[in-house]
């Protein structure tokens, strides 16, 4: 049993599969009337404890960008836990959510920004980051498919990218996301259970931390993530899709919405293989 937890690709798929499941249904049960709202964060507590298991825990204050996006992840979990419990929501939870990313990023990639090429990455992730915390909370609340569907598709794309380029623990974490975000799916299909409240949103700046650290910090081809970005216009897209208006509607737009999110990470991953010469990673 221990070297299968300790198998890669276990600890990058199944494991983190069920503990998303069991993460967002034990908060549901334990959050109360609030308990909608808090299911999401199972899914940044299941990649918390999966890096645990990957990575370690690190140190504080964290020496590396790996230290710093365990602790950030933390922080997040608690301060998006934190608003679901109170009940703030709008602009409120918005901009907390905001300075909580903002900060994250800028303490994660403070030491690689010296020169202004390397300030190039992290204008683009801010810029993500603003539709995380801002553009996502427009979407409707009890309508969280949507943007789980983008978090699985940005944490894809990262993670693949990540694998072809060689950069193991990356794609662990970014593989393990996905598979923490398919938990949460699971438990919102056919019918969508939970509301996409601010642990939502601090789920989906995850994978904007470890696309800077990838960005910054390794030879990876990042680049291409750019091309997975048109994910973020899913839930815009499904809302204008002809989904029939039947009881099995809603299932379909899940899977509908799935669908539009995954296609750009499957481009983008198809331009970082293209980038590598079509070459395996040796992990």
């Amino acid at each position: 049993m221990t070297d299968l937890l300790h198998d890669p690709f276990v600890q990058s798929s199944l494991l983190p599969l069920l503990l998303g499941v069991a993460a967002v249904g034990l908060l549901r049960l334990a959050g109360g009337q609030s308990g909608r709202s808090l299911a999401p964060a199972g899914i940044a507590l299941a990649f918390l404890l999966i890096f645990a298991l990957v990575v370690g825990v690190p140190a504080f204050p964290p020496p590396s960008s790996m230290g710093k996006l365990f602790w950030s992840a933390a922080g997040g979990l608690v301060l998006g836990a934190s608003l679901d419990l109170a009940g703030v929501k709008g602009r409120a939870a918005s901009l907390a959510v905001a300075g909580w990313l903002a900060l994250a990023l800028g303490w994660i990639a403070g030491p690689a920004l010296d020169s202004v090429a390397a300030a190039l990455p992290l204008a683009v992730l801010l810029a993500v980051g603003a539709w995380v915390a801002f553009a996502d909370s427009a979407a409707s609340e009890d309508r969280p498919a949507a943007s789980a569907a983008v978090l699985l598709a940005l944490s894809l794309s990262v993670g693949v990218t990540a694998l072809i380029g060689s950069s193991a623990s990356l794609a662990q974490l970014g593989l393990a996301l996905t598979a923490a975000t398919g938990g949460f799916l699971l438990w919102n299909w056919p019918t969508e259970r939970h509301l996409w409240g601010a642990s939502g949103r601090i789920a989906l700046g995850l994978p904007v931390l470890l696309a800077a650290i990838l960005a910054l910090y390794t030879q990876v081809q990042a680049a291409t993530l750019l091309l997975a970005l048109p994910a973020l216009a899913a839930g815009p897209l499904r809302r204008r899709l002809p989904i029939p208006d039947t009881g099995f509607g809603p299932a379909l737009g899940t899977v509908a919405v799935t669908v539009l999110a995954v296609l750009p990470a499957l481009v983008a991953i198809g331009a970082s293989w293209l980038l590598t010469g079509g070459e395996a990673s040796p992990y």
